[in-house]
């Protein structure tokens, strides 16, 4: 019972207000100084794809209108590589190539020419070949042809030859034939 009295004094207590305080909050003092972000961290890569037509994959009776769409190729990191002073260039500066690598960029493109004219050069020796060998098979089929006219003229010549030699025995074995002059030999 004594806690049924205890319970109406806790409530009136906790109705009781009082009247709040006000707390200021103060604006936040920075703590260090700021920095750029050259050379402490790798900036975001985003690339851009063009789109044309095309039916999406979830639903075909959908079709999207070309548009380009944009990707995060590579997010913001941090650079963890130690830094040495001279060793991180600044990222904002472009650096001009030094000399050698321009001597050797040229010296790889001159070889790249005297590598491209040896190539056309053996390209138009070949050429000029190929075109040889082309009117040698040409002169070649040419004169198959004729060998092949030369030995049908040489058959028919041959069954002319027999077809005499024939005509001649019929004629010797008769007697009544007269000798031959000797303006007829040859």
């Amino acid at each position: 019972m004594k806690q049924l009295l205890l319970l109406p004094v806790l409530l009136f207590g906790a109705c009781t207000t009082s009247a709040p305080k006000k707390t200021v909050a103060l604006p936040a003092a920075p703590v260090g100084r700021p920095v750029s972000s050259n050379g402490l961290r790798d900036s975001e890569q985003i690339r851009e794809y063009r789109l044309g037509r095309y039916v999406d994959a979830r639903d075909p009776l959908v079709m999207h209108e070309g548009h380009p769409l944009y990707r995060v190729e590579s997010t913001a990191r941090w650079d963890l590589r130690p830094n040495n002073g001279a060793a991180l260039p600044r990222r904002d500066v472009v650096q001009r190539p030094t000399a050698s690598a321009d001597d050797a960029v040229i010296a790889e493109v001159n070889k790249q020419r005297v590598a491209t004219r040896a190539f056309t050069e053996q390209t138009a020796a070949l050429n000029q070949k190929l075109g040889e060998l082309g009117e040698a098979v040409g002169q070649t089929q040419e004169i198959a042809k004729q060998n092949v006219e030369l030995k049908r003229d040489v058959a028919a010549l041959r069954q002319q030859l027999n077809a005499l030699d024939t005509q001649l025995r019929d004629r010797k074995p008769t007697a009544s034939s007269p000798s031959p002059s000797p303006e007829d030999k040859w």
